[in-house]
């Protein structure tokens, strides 16, 4: 193995006599809590484990010998990789080194920290929100469309006007299918399908929609044409994909327990490590870490983008993928980064929820002034609160089906009534389609001072 990839230095090996060599209180001063992770709480490979406690500069070597051991690996039941040679390998893990970003996700997850009533839940988690994930994965490929542009295209359901919106559609159209398939065990066949949804009419790289590649294929760092990972040979991918199946279907509870969120993020590791297809690979990876999390029971996950902080670390998304491969594929590395991005995902979503309750609140506060008032639903103050911000605006009944998570005929009768009301302006628009425009004068209209 080469001595760094992509600017990470490759650990030494340790040496036959490397326990009898190393001094007699290393074993006691090497606490994995203390010396394993960084003051941040991330779990550190060798290159940054050897910049930080500086008593072991003489004894270094020794040092992350006993920091390897301490941290009490585990081998992923029914994983496997391959060597140079073809020869088939473990994934190893440290479940005690991610128990606090466990915990913490599990927590944050539920969203009760928001005190949202089910009542409300639906208007609040909105299937907009799931067009982030559909669109920041698709920009993480390359696809060059604006965010406004593409939910734009999302929201009121036209076609795709070039390969970028294609692409962006295409993925919006795999999280719907990532949901709709949580009951169905993982298979080869589903995961060709997750691909094909994917890249359909976006193909690259001569690749077939959900066809596993036949030829090599290695994962180049654009900057600098280094390869930092060769894929296993063709002819490995699908039993490799095959054994990833049948460790995704295993019950693992009780003694042999793994945490499901681990398990979610291992089906994205093994997808990239594989690279079982020509092209769409990372976003059928991401697209699986969902499925597996929504067949889990967190359901919440469909409205929370990783992508769009995955995008703003691409460098240590890739990085993570590089520590775990030379630590003789410790997965902690990769786990560990994806657990920060999930809980500062989290966090992200909840500071977007709270700010949205907040200016419904105040909406709702200033129109309890309006002799309307009792008439109004929190949907409808919704779109009130975007027509007082926005007069001329047009409100459609296909984009407020996506924006309340309902059906057609409830949006219609949402915007209706505030027509009624004369609150909205109601025009024709194309064939028998009407749109909902906000007046200029809509807070006399609303009879607020």
């Amino acid at each position: 193995m080469k001595k760094k990839v992509y600017g990470i230095e490759t650990p030494p090996i340790p040496r036959d006599d490397e326990f009898s060599r190393m001094p007699p209180d290393l074993w006691s001063q090497v606490d994995p809590k203390k010396c394993g992770f960084d003051s941040k709480g991330n779990y550190l490979s060798w290159d940054e484990f050897i910049t930080r406690p500086p008593h072991f500069k003489q004894n270094n070597q020794s040092a992350w010998y006993v920091l390897g051991i301490r941290r009490n690996l585990e081998v992923f039941p029914g994983l496997a990789v391959v060597d140079e040679q073809n020869e088939a390998g473990v994934i190893q893990y440290s479940p005690s080194s991610l128990m606090g970003k466990l915990h913490k996700i599990d927590r944050l997850s539920t969203l009760k920290h928001l005190q949202l009533g089910e009542s409300n839940r639906n208007n609040f988690l909105s299937a907009s929100l799931v067009m982030e994930e559909a669109i920041t994965s698709a920009q993480m490929e390359g696809a060059a469309t604006t965010r406004p542009v593409a939910k734009e295209m999302l929201s009121t359901g036209r076609k795709p006007r070039d390969f970028s919106e294609e692409m962006i559609l295409n993925n919006y159209q795999l999280m719907k299918f990532a949901n709709n398939m949580v009951k169905e065990p993982l298979s080869v066949e589903l995961i060709q399908e997750f691909n094909r949804v994917a890249t359909q009419n976006v193909c690259e790289n001569d690749h077939t929609a959900g066809m596993i590649r036949t030829t090599p294929i290695a994962v180049v760092d654009e900057m600098y044409g280094e390869t930092i990972h060769t894929a296993p040979e063709a002819k490995t991918a699908l039993a490799l994909l095959m054994v990833m199946c049948s460790f995704a279907n295993a019950e693992h509870e009780d003694a042999s327990f793994i945490h499901p969120i681990v398990k979610a993020v291992m089906l994205h590791f093994m997808v990239g490590y594989i690279h079982p297809f020509a092209d769409g690979n990372g976003r059928t990876a991401r697209a699986l870490f969902y499925w597996y999390m929504l067949k889990s029971g967190y359901t919440n996950f469909q409205y929370i983008s990783i992508s769009t902080l995955l995008k703003e670390s691409k460098s240590r998304y890739a990085r993570a993928f590089v520590k775990t491969e030379v630590d003789r594929f410790d997965a902690t590395h990769f786990i560990d980064f994806n657990l920060t991005i999930i809980i500062r995902s989290l966090e992200h979503f909840s500071t977007f929820l709270q700010n949205k309750i907040d200016d419904i609140q105040k909406t709702r506060l200033d129109l309890y002034k309006s002799p309307y008032f009792n008439e109004f639903k929190l949907p409808h103050i919704t779109i009130i609160q975007k027509a007082l911000d926005d007069p001329g605006r047009e409100f459609t009944v296909v984009a407020c089906q996506t924006e309340f998570n309902v059906s057609a005929t409830a949006a219609r009768a949402y915007l209706d009534k505030l027509a009624k009301l004369e609150l909205l302006l109601k025009h024709p628009l194309k064939g028998r389609m009407m749109g909902y425009f906000a007046p200029r004068d809509l807070r006399e209209r609303l009879k607020l001072k």
